[in-house]
């Protein structure tokens, strides 16, 4: 037994979370598993510090 989609009516394997014909959602969203991307820190790079082992900050040029 298939999954039909709501859009469009197509029938589509049960295993589908997009439909095959039109490409709307299937399942709700909280049953999708999701990669979550962590962001590590990053070193605070100061007048004077150095870093790669042989660049130095000169000054600081801007700031987002």
């Amino acid at each position: 037994m298939g999954t039909k989609c709501p859009q469009c009516h197509f029938d589509n394997p049960s295993d589908s979370k997009f439909c095959k014909e039109c490409g709307t959602q299937l399942i709700p969203k909280e049953e999708i598993p999701v990669t979550e991307t962590i962001e590590t820190p990053k070193e605070e790079l100061t007048a004077g510090s150095t870093f790669a082992g042989q660049y130095q900050i000169i000054e600081e040029l801007g700031k987002d």
